[in-house]
């Protein structure tokens, strides 16, 4: 396991590779403007709150009622099912209208996925020498993580809202939406794995020296 002051930030040759290997295109042009952090930081927040709140809700079931984290749970639900799909259409938009590449889905661009590849080498390389990969400036791998997990949080809010709007008053379902339901609690055991991920990589960004948290957060430059 590396030190702690072993994690250090790639050298200027090293940054220069990386831009210079194909993938400088795909590094630059993303703007992290005022409205995509403020949807970031509602994302953080709702998604966090949702998964601490499933841990101690109670779903409704004939005879038993639901508790008042279940229907917080209802609530913050469908309000993320809002702020995901704004998120995404604001990143097309961004790309349609300002040209910059959808770094977040580049799995249908042959383009991107070269781009993704070529990083992801570069991403190998400065870890086997125990340093964090670091660009001032969006790179493929890292977006292309945030965005599985965008596509995550709007799958488990639209199954959510699914349920909310399938289920009568007394908690009974249908065939399917129970079967929804099934496939909403399997899938957000992925959630946890990738809050446990995801934050964890920007804390050790955060401590090696990269303004990667004040970047992407409204409150960054």
């Amino acid at each position: 396991m590396p030190k702690a002051d072993d994690i250090v930030p790639p050298s200027k040759n090293a940054t220069s590779a990386s831009a210079s290997s194909g993938t400088g295109q795909f590094e630059t042009g993303i703007r992290y403007d005022l409205f995509t952090r403020l949807l970031h930081l509602c994302i953080v927040v709702g998604v966090v709150s949702q998964m601490l709140v499933s841990l101690v809700m109670v779903y409704p079931k004939p005879g038993r009622p639901e508790n008042a984290w279940f229907e917080l749970h209802e609530m913050v639900g469908l309000s993320l099912l809002g702020v995901f799909t704004a998120h995404w259409i604001w990143s097309i938009v961004k790309m349609r209208v300002f040209a910059e590449p959808l770094l977040l889905f580049p799995w249908f661009s042959t383009q991107a996925r070269r781009a993704l590849q070529q990083d992801l080498i570069e991403t190998l390389r400065e870890v086997r020498q125990f340093r964090l990969p670091y660009s001032r400036t969006a790179t493929p791998l890292p977006a292309a993580i945030q965005g599985l997990g965008l596509l995550l949080g709007l799958f488990l809010a639209a199954t959510g809202a699914i349920i909310f709007f399938g289920m009568e008053a007394d908690g009974k379902m249908s065939g399917l939406i129970h079967g929804v339901k099934e496939v909403h609690g399997a899938v957000s055991v992925l959630m946890w794995v990738y809050l446990a991920v995801h934050p964890t990589l920007g804390i050790l960004h955060h401590f090696a020296g990269h303004d990667v948290l004040t970047r992407v957060f409204w409150f960054g430059r």
